[in-house]
């Protein structure tokens, strides 16, 4: 009887064999679906299916931006950092996947990587579409307020102002490094906020260049603000060419309020240099190095003091504490050339300016 049913199962066994399973979806198929579900706007959908066809074909170009593009919109963004660093890693020459890669370690407060992300971009001249581009530099700009870069950063929102116009951001952005404070625009107290804004309106009516503008709106910004060492630091700056002898009075009116004032006491040093009294622009520079020894900008200040008072070798010793601290300044190489061409050192000062022109191309791709 056993037997009999053995045999009976075994006979509808073998003829009604297990359904096989149906072949997982090839990476086309996954592909073109994950296309379908993001133009469809089903993001969520869309972000599976791309993530299904990149475990097949991990290194996809365009599937690891749309997936990154994606998790970046939804505030992903320790994802979508991840991507974007796959893809710029397999396209390094192209600046959007380092943009996304930066404006997504930026939001994750990942400041010294989002500056070397967004530096590269830089350096690749931001070709990528307008919009990208106008990101990049303000968040560029905004990273190196945050590092304490106050001045570079002033010099990249001058850039993008030349080539676009001034917006509320690129105010903002303006005022918090006019003031020298590391924050990003969410951590501005509210208390300092209008601050913020009339120093960034009048510094962006510089960048644009339009100098009646500038008058009125610094002029606002003192009247304001008259104890504010940085506003009057801000004007200063602004009136060295306007109106060089009331810039060097706003300067100075810096240091009255502020005598540790770093950048203001530089800024002195050059104007005495250029009246040729070494001896004034000496103290100051000495008190700038003194304050901020860790500042490659002092030093290169002091060793242009030395090298005019024809001290080549203390200059020299100046550029070379500049290059320790800031050895990717074209300023820096190219002092240090000079100081070795007066000292006779032939073939080192022909590596700085090798070194010089090197760094002038990465920084600033336009130069020769």
């Amino acid at each position: 009887m056993i037997a009999f049913a053995a045999a009976l199962l075994m006979q509808a066994t073998s003829g009604n064999p297990a359904p096989a399973h149906p072949p997982p979806p090839s990476f086309d198929v996954l592909s073109r679906q994950a296309a379908e579900a993001r133009d469809a706007k089903r993001f969520g959908e869309a972000l599976a299916l791309y993530r299904k066809a990149l475990r097949l074909k991990p290194d996809w170009a365009d599937g690891l931006w749309e997936a990154g593009t994606i998790e970046y919109d939804q505030d992903h963004y320790k994802e979508c950092s991840a991507d974007f660093e796959r893809l710029a890693a397999l396209r390094p020459d192209q600046s959007p996947a380092w943009t996304m890669a930066g404006l997504c370690e930026y939001h994750l407060r990942d400041y010294d990587a989002a500056l070397k992300s967004l530096g590269r971009a830089q350096r690749l001249g931001f070709r990528e579409p307008a919009d990208l581009g106008r990101a990049a530099r303000l968040h560029l700009a905004l990273v190196l307020i945050k590092l304490n870069n106050f001045e570079k950063a002033v010099t990249t929102l001058v850039q993008l102002t030349r080539d676009d116009k001034k917006t509320p951001e690129i105010i903002v952005a303006a005022g918090i490094a006019g003031l020298r404070k590391s924050w990003t625009p969410p951590e501005v107290p509210e208390s300092e906020r209008d601050k913020v804004f009339k120093l960034g309106d009048a510094m962006a009516a510089v960048m644009e260049q339009d100098s009646k503008e500038a008058l009125t709106k610094f002029d606002i910004v003192v009247r304001d603000y008259p104890n504010e060492p940085n506003v009057h630091f801000r004007y200063g700056a602004f009136l060295m060419q306007e109106d060089p002898d009331r810039g060097v009075s706003e300067i100075r009116k810096t240091l009255d309020l502020d005598p540790e004032h770093v950048p203001a006491l530089v800024s002195l040093a050059a104007v005495y240099l250029k009246l040729a009294d070494t001896r004034s622009a000496r103290e100051c520079a000495d008190k700038a190095v003194k304050l901020a020894p860790g500042d490659f900008a002092t030093h290169v200040t002091l060793g242009r003091v030395m090298l005019a008072a024809d001290d080549a070798a203390g200059a020299a010793r100046e550029f070379e504490a500049a290059v320790r601290l800031a050895p990717g300044s074209p300023e820096s190489h190219f002092n240090l050339a000079s100081a070795y061409a007066k000292l006779g050192r032939k073939d080192d000062a022909l590596r700085e300016r090798e070194e010089f022109r090197k760094l002038r191309k990465l920084t600033d791709p336009m130069e020769p």
